[in-house]
């Protein structure tokens, strides 16, 4: 009996070990330390390594089976032959792990400078905001959770969880990688190395490329056209070369590096994303007038105190941050707020009066920016007074990246340390209905959350559950029901008259009715999608062939929940609260004009009886039945909107959407 317990007890806390570690420290093992913890604990290792879950648990069966051999059967073949299987398991690990450490080889082109936001992406899988590091309330495990999102799953248990109580502003801490000055070498020592790799690479790589040898791509850019006696091996060989000799010249310095002064201190900056909807008036390629409208994420960080310092950049990439309050990092002095959150709406607001996406050179435009997350970001900074060989330098390093950012900024660093440390942090809470306690299904950015038990629809306010009433059509076999807010059209012009006729606005916009005569107002309604899309072009042309099925006429309604007798069988999540759907309201309108309406329009009209106007009245949450062959090819994209381009707003190039 106590062999068997040991079997099963050593195991295990060797995999709690690696989880212990794993949310510690964000070193590595090394090559040889991958081998010996791969025989002892494959599954700890692999834990610490931040393997996914099914991974680990083979790995823990695999020791298991090892460690009975040494407790249970007493033999030391089956301990040895199956801690083999870890080791080699180990190995491979910790060489995928030291291949990742080389530094990789230059681009052809001359080296851009460093961007302030490490790790930036720009392909399709970029998200806006950042994420914040919660514990699971089940199992204790660290989850990053994107800061839009509403649901979470653990990864390490499998536990599905609700994002309850977050406050207006978050107060995070970007982790900080140098938390010690054996740490600040390291540092240090990769700094000049990258610089060494570079200059043996103009020296003895670039003569290989022909100046010439350019040309273009199936996408117009740039490549190299290596000549025949110049082949991509023999780069890539020289490459190679450089790279161990500029690990070599890290292995020379770093004994003589010598850090002589080393202050570490934390910088606030405020931080906000939102979505951008714009509407305009223009005239298209074709020179025809036309009535457009985009949708966009858009995400910024301004400053919140004078020092000298580089400005945030985006946080999306980064690892997740950590709420302020309780966080290691509370203890670092830090910089006084000197600016209020207005700064970065003052900013926000004016990026958003530009132009992004619409297909039409605008000639007026509408255009609202809905603010969603607002943080006060800790960033973490080190200030390094460094001797090598004599020549004393000041450093500007990077917590966050453990990166040298370049020369340190002349200026008075008055840190003091966090008195009292605000904002509270948002929680996890089981994902079950709260009426019938059935577990919700998993949809991370829902804005309500429809039971498929009882039908009943919930959403998290704060930390209390409401429920909301929604009316719907009956479901049919091989159709989906999407969400949309249902509004009566009621559209205040800025001249104060009031449009609740889709005819009047559309005819009327050139300044009369020659469509429609004197036919008088009759009140409609028109839905909007509760829904958003992940990449917002192909979003505005489902939209677009969603507008002649939704833009109002009869329908037979009920305000009944679904019944389990006649369930939905494919339901598209609520992810579009009311409030910015009466925002995406006002410029979904614009596909109600056609060519023939904006014939005549001239823009001071335009801009009084559209682009100016307020939409009044309250939504009604309503599902409508849609044929599969719409929607089906565009559920891939159905989610939070892919962020868009502080970039492009600034005039710099960024990503597609």
């Amino acid at each position: 009996m106590t062999g068997w317990a040991l079997t099963l007890l050593v195991p295990s806390a060797l995999w709690a070990l690696g989880h212990v570690l794993s949310g510690r420290t964000a070193a590595q093992p090394t090559f040889a330390a991958s081998g010996v913890a791969g025989f002892f604990a494959p599954a700890g290792q692999l834990r610490w390594l931040g393997r996914p879950f099914p991974e680990q648990l083979v790995a823990w069966v695999v020791s298991v089976v090892a460690w009975a051999g040494a407790f249970v059967i007493r033999d030391a073949q089956v301990f040895v032959a199956f801690g083999l299987i870890g080791a080699g398991w180990g190995l491979a690990l910790g060489l995928k792990a030291l291949r990742a450490g080389v530094p990789q080889p230059a681009p052809v082109a001359a080296p851009e400078p460093r961007s302030t936001a490490r790790g930036e992406s720009r392909g399709e899988a970029e998200e806006p905001g950042f994420s914040l590091e919660l514990p699971c309330p089940t199992c204790g495990a660290a989850l990053a959770v994107p800061v839009y999102h509403r649901m979470a799953r653990c990864e390490f248990c499998a536990s599905v969880h609700l994002v309850a109580g977050r406050p207006d502003t978050l107060v995070v801490v970007i982790p900080d990688l140098v938390t010690s000055e054996g740490a600040l070498k390291t540092a240090v020592v990769k700094h000049f190395s990258h610089r060494h790799y570079l200059k043996l690479y103009d020296q003895r790589v670039r003569p290989l490329i022909p100046d010439s040898g350019f040309g273009p791509d199936e996408h117009g850019r740039d490549v190299t056209m290596l000549t025949p006696d110049r082949t991509a091996a023999l780069v890539n060989a020289v490459e190679a070369e450089v790279a161990l000799a500029a690990e070599a010249y890290a292995a020379r310095i770093a004994p003589r590096l010598t850090v002589r002064a080393w202050r570490r201190f934390l910088a606030p900056y405020w931080h906000r994303f939102g979505t951008l909807y714009q509407a305009a008036f223009g005239r298209d390629a074709e020179g025809l007038k036309r009535m457009e409208f985009a949708v966009a994420t858009i995400e910024g960080s301004v400053a919140a105190s004078n020092a000298p310092l580089p400005p945030m950049g985006k946080l999306s990439y980064l690892r997740a941050l950590r709420p302020l309050l309780g966080a290691p990092e509370a203890a670092v002095p830090a910089l006084p707020v000197e600016f209020g959150a207005e700064e970065i709406d003052r900013k926000l607001q004016q990026l958003s009066r530009r132009s992004t996406e619409l297909p039409v050179k605008a000639i007026a435009l509408h255009a609202t920016l809905v603010p969603e997350v607002v943080a006060l970001v800790y960033r973490p900074w080190h200030l390094a007074s460094v001797e090598l060989d004599g020549e004393r330098l000041e450093l500007l390093v990077d917590g966050g990246a453990g990166a040298v950012e370049g020369e340190a900024p002349v200026f008075d660093v008055a840190a003091r340390p966090l008195a009292d440390v605000q904002g509270e942090a948002p929680t996890l809470s089981p994902s079950r209905c709260p009426e019938c306690g059935a577990d919700l299904p998993f949809a991370p950015d829902a804005e309500a959350h429809l039971c498929r038990n009882c039908y009943r629809l919930v959403t998290m306010r704060g930390s209390r559950w409401v429920s909301l009433p929604y009316l719907h059509e009956e479901p049919q076999a091989g159709r989906w029901l999407a969400p949309f807010w249902r509004f009566p059209l009621r559209l205040r012009t800025a001249g104060g008259e009031l449009i609740v006729d889709l005819s009047h606005l559309t005819d009327g916009i050139d300044g009369t009715y020659d469509q429609i005569g004197d036919r008088p107002q009759v009140q409609q309604e028109f839905f909007v999608p509760a829904f958003r899309t992940r990449v917002s072009k192909a979003g505005v042309r489902l939209y677009r062939r969603l507008w002649p099925l939704v833009r109002g006429g009869p329908r037979e309604l009920t305000g009944e929940r679904f019944t389990p007798a006649r369930p939905p069988e494919r339901v598209v999540d609520i992810t579009l609260p009311a409030p910015e759907a009466r925002v995406f309201a006002r410029v979904y309108l614009a596909l109600a004009f056609t060519q023939r309406d904006l014939a005549r329009a001239q823009v001071k009209m335009v801009r009084e009886r559209f682009l100016a106007g307020q939409l009044e009245g309250d939504p009604t949450l309503t599902y409508l039945s849609l044929p599969e062959e719409l929607v089906a090819p565009f559920a891939s994209v159905f989610g939070r909107a892919r962020l868009a381009a502080l970039e492009q707003l600034e005039g710099r190039p960024g990503p597609d959407a």
